[in-house]
């Protein structure tokens, strides 16, 4: 199931797809870093960081993955 479903009258299929494609490619990314995490709350709060950007007219995939990866406070890039 779409973390993204609710938000289905706020964003195109197309958007939801990328947002969908964000969530996983910012999970892996986190997973790299080799840190314990709940994974339906954490894939949850990346979803949530991810709907807050692109409300605020953010579309572009790295930059929103950017964004959200400096948001949460348990990540250090490498």
């Amino acid at each position: 199931m779409s973390l993204f479903r609710q938000h289905s009258d706020s964003f195109n299929p197309e958007t939801l797809v990328v947002l969908e494609s964000i969530l996983d490619e910012t999970w892996t990314a986190l997973k790299a870093n080799r840190k314990a995490f709940d994974e339906m709350k954490t894939r949850t709060a990346i979803a949530d960081l991810i709907v807050k950007f692109a409300q605020q007219d953010e579309r572009d995939p790295q930059k929103l993955k950017a964004l959200v990866l400096a948001a949460l406070p348990s990540y250090e890039a490498p």
